[in-house]
């Protein structure tokens, strides 16, 4: 897929680090699969992987966690 932000580059698959903080937590999800933009390097996460982040990210908030790391595959 076109970039939409720089419009010049195309996107290839890739992972990436995603940081969610809320409420003072801070969780850091790593290796998370995303089209990565082969001009700017801007990172494209896949709705069905935007949910998953999020429905786990709520679950480490509520367990009351300050800071986690964790890999996507673990994760998801």
């Amino acid at each position: 897929m076109k970039c939409m932000i720089c419009k010049h580059g195309e996107t290839k698959n890739g992972t990436t680090t995603v940081t969610l903080e809320k409420n003072g937590s801070t969780i850091v999800f790593k290796e998370v699969p995303a089209n990565i933009c082969d001009n700017c390097g801007e990172k494209y996460i896949d709705e069905s992987v935007t949910k998953k982040l999020l429905k786990k990210a709520r679950k480490i908030i509520e367990s009351g966690v300050e800071i986690e790391i964790r890999k996507y595959e673990i994760a998801a």
